[in-house]
C-alpha cells in the first residue's frame, strides 16, 4: 500500500517543526553546551524534513541530501568539540520518533505489514546514513588529533632534548646560579663553587646579596638593578662580588628574572663569566693612559701655572702700605690668580688619582665646561679657538664622571693636537628624544676612511708619538655607559666625533623613575 508510505512523509513535511521539538532534551547536559541544544533544532528540522521527503519520493537523490546534511552537521558539531553522544543523541531520537509516527499512522491506514517494514526500513537506513557519516567526522577529527598530538610529542622530545642540551652548556660553560624571590640561593654549579669558593652546601638556603656583597658598588647602584629585576627586566653588566676567603672577583652578569602568571618575579637566574684579569688588565691601561696625558699636559700647565704666579710675584713687590686702595686691588688680582692656580691643579688631581668605578647623576654641561678650562693652557700654547654650545644649562646623565671626564680630555686633546698650524674645535652638549649627544667637531687634518675603520684598535695611532691606547680605552668606557661613539671625518676636511648616551641607562638598571620604592622581597646581586 504505497498511499500509506506517502501519508507518512507528508505528514512528518507537514509536522517535521512539532517532531524536533518533542525530542527530549540531553540530561544532566554541562552549561558549557546548552547553546548547542539550541542551535541543533534548525538542523534536525532539516533532517526530518529530508526523511520526509524520502518516504514521499523514492528518489536515490534524497540520500545524497541526507548524506550533505550529516558531512555538514558532523563536521560543525566535531569542529565545535561536540561530545558524540551529544550529536547522534538528537539522530537516534528523532528515529524513535519517526517509528511512532508510523506505528499511530498505522492505527488510521491499517496497512500491510510489508508497507509498514517499508516505511519502517526507510526510516532506518536514513537515520543510519547520518549517524554514520556523523561518527566518520569524529573518528577522522580523533586520527587527526592523534597525529598531531605525535607530531607535537615528537617536538617536545625534541625541545626537551634541546633544553637538556642548553642546561649542560650553561652548567658546564658559565657561572650559574638560580635564586628564588626571598633571595635564597636554590641551585649552583660547580664553577660557582669554585669562584666563591664556598661548598654548594654552604650556598644553598643562604642569602645571596648578604653572603657576597663585596662593597664597592653604591646602594644606588644595587637598588637600581634589583628595581629593573622586579620590573621583568633583563639586566647584563659587570659586578664585583666577594668570596669566602675575602678576596673580590668580577664577573660578566646577566640576570634573567622568571615571571609568574601575574607578572611577578618568582625566581631568577644568573649567567656570568669571570672576567677578572679583563678589569685587572683594563686598569692598569687606564692607569697608563693617565700617566701619559699628564705628562703630555704637563707644558701647557706648567706655563699656566708659571703666569700666574709671575704676575702675583710682581703685584706682592708693588704693595705700598702708603696706598691702601691700590694695595686691595693687587689683592683681588693675587687672588684670582690663585684660583686660578688651586682649580688646575684639583681638576689634574682628580685626573692623576685613583678612584672606585661609581655610577651617579652629574651635570655633563658643567663637566665639559670644566674640560674646556683645564686643557686652555694646551689651547693657548696651540693657538686653537673653542666654542662651545647647549640646550640647556643643566643637561644630566648616569655615568662614571671621573671615565667620562678622562674620555673628553682624550677627545679634546686630540682634536687640539690635530689643527697643527692654529683652527677651531666646535663642542656641543644636547639632547634628543631618548639620549643625550656629546659632539667634538675640528677643522684639522682630518682621516682617511682606512684610518677611521682602525680606530680604537690595541695600538693603533695615527700620531708619530702616539701608544693606540687611549682612543681604546674611551671605546671601552663608552661601550660600559651603553652608549657609542661615531665618527666622521675627511682627509684635510677635519674629524666629528659623536658620543651617545642614554638618558635612562641600563648600565645599573637604573629605575625609570626614582621615586619609586623598591618592594619587598627583593632579588641579589650576583
Amino acid at each position: 500500500m504505497e498511499d500509506f508510505r506517502r501519508a507518512v512523509g507528508m505528514k512528518i513535511l507537514k509536522d517535521h517543526a512539532l517532531f524536533v521539538s518533542t525530542i527530549p532534551p540531553i540530561e544532566n547536559l554541562e552549561e558549557e553546551y546548552k547553546y548547542y541544544a539550541v542551535k541543533v533544532s534548525d538542523w534536525m528540522e532539516t533532517f526530518v524534513y529530508h526523511i520526509g521527503e524520502a518516504l514521499s519520493d523514492e528518489s536515490m537523490a534524497l540520500e545524497t541530501k541526507i548524506k550533505k546534511w550529516a558531512d555538514a552537521f558532523g563536521s560543525r558539531a566535531s569542529g565545535s568539540n561536540i561530545p558524540l553522544h551529544h550529536s547522534l543523541h538528537f539522530i537516534l531520537h528523532t528515529r524513535n520518533l519517526l517509528y511512532d509516527c508510523i506505528e499511530k499512522e498505522s492505527e488510521s491506514y491499517s496497512p500491510s505489514a510489508t508497507e509498514a517494514v517499508k516505511s519502517l526500513r526507510v526510516i532506518t537506513i536514513l537515520t543510519e546514513l547520518a549517524a554514520n557519516t556523523v561518527v566518520s567526522h569524529y573518528t577522522k577529527a580523533n586520527t587527526d588529533t592523534k597525529n598531531a598530538l605525535q607530531h607535537t610529542n615528537k617536538y617536545l622530545d625534541i625541545s626537551i632534548a634541546n633544553l637538556n642540551n642548553l642546561k649542560n652548556a650553561l652548567y658546564e660553560g658559565t657561572i650559574f646560579t638560580v635564586t628564588d624571590k626571598f633571595d635564597r640561593i636554590l641551585r649552583v654549579n660547580d664553577h660557582f663553587c669554585n669562584i666563591t669558593k664556598y661548598d654548594r652546601s654552604e650556598l644553598i638556603g643562604q642569602s645571596h646579596g648578604e653572603l657576597l656583597y663585596s662593597g664597592v658598588h653604591s646602594e644606588e647602584f644595587v637598588q637600581n638593578i634589583k628595581h629593573e629585576i622586579q620590573s621583568g627586566r633583563v639586566w647584563k653588566g659587570e659586578l664585583c662580588n666577594k668570596a669566602k676567603d675575602e678576596s673580590l672577583y668580577w664577573v660578566d652578569t646577566t640576570i634573567v628574572p622568571f615571571l609568574d602568571q601575574d607578572g611577578v618575579m618568582y625566581q631568577h637566574i644568573s649567567i656570568q663569566y669571570d672576567v677578572t684579569e679583563k678589569k685587572r688588565t683594563e686598569e692598569i691601561l687606564l692607569k697608563s693612559e693617565k700617566v701619559s696625558l699628564i705628562g703630555e699636559l704637563a707644558a701647557g700647565i706648567a706655563h699656566e701655572i708659571r703666569n700666574p704666579l709671575t704676575s702675583i710675584g710682581g703685584l706682592v713687590q708693588l704693595f705700598d702700605e702708603m696706598n691702601p686702595q691700590k694695595n686691595e686691588f693687587f689683592k683681588d688680582i693675587i687672588l684670582t690668580e690663585i684660583n686660578r692656580i688651586n682649580f688646575i691643579v684639583s681638576e689634574l688631581m682628580v685626573l692623576a688619582k685613583p678612584h672606585a668605578v661609581y655610577f651617579s647623576w652629574f651635570n655633563l654641561v658643567e663637566n665639559t665646561k670644566n674640560v674646556m678650562e683645564l686643557l686652555q693652557p694646551e689651547v693657548n700654547l696651540r693657538n686653537v679657538a673653542i666654542t662651545f654650545e647647549t640646550d640647556a644649562d643643566i643637561i644630566e646623565v648616569y655615568g662614571e664622571k671621573n671615565q667620562l671626564t678622562q674620555v673628553m680630555i682624550n677627545l679634546l686633546k686630540n682634536a687640539i693636537e690635530a689643527i697643527p698650524s692654529g683652527g677651531e674645535i666646535r663642542l656641543s652638549v644636547k639632547t634628543s628624544e631618548t639620549n643625550v649627544l656629546l659632539s667634538i667637531q675640528d677643522n684639522g687634518v682630518g682621516m682617511t676612511e682606512e684610518q677611521v675603520k682602525k680606530l680604537g684598535e690595541p695600538f693603533y695611532t695615527t700620531k708619530s708619538n702616539g701608544t693606540g691606547l687611549g682612543l681604546m680605552i674611551c671605546f671601552k668606557i663608552i661601550q660600559n655607559h651603553k652608549g657609542t661613539i661615531n665618527v666622521e671625518s675627511e682627509l684635510g676636511n677635519g674629524t666629528t666625533f659623536t658620543i651617545t648616551l642614554p638618558m635612562r641607562p641600563s648600565v645599573a638598571g637604573y629605575p625609570e623613575n626614582t621615586s619609586e620604592n623598591v618592594a619587598s622581597p627583593t632579588p641579589s646581586i650576583h
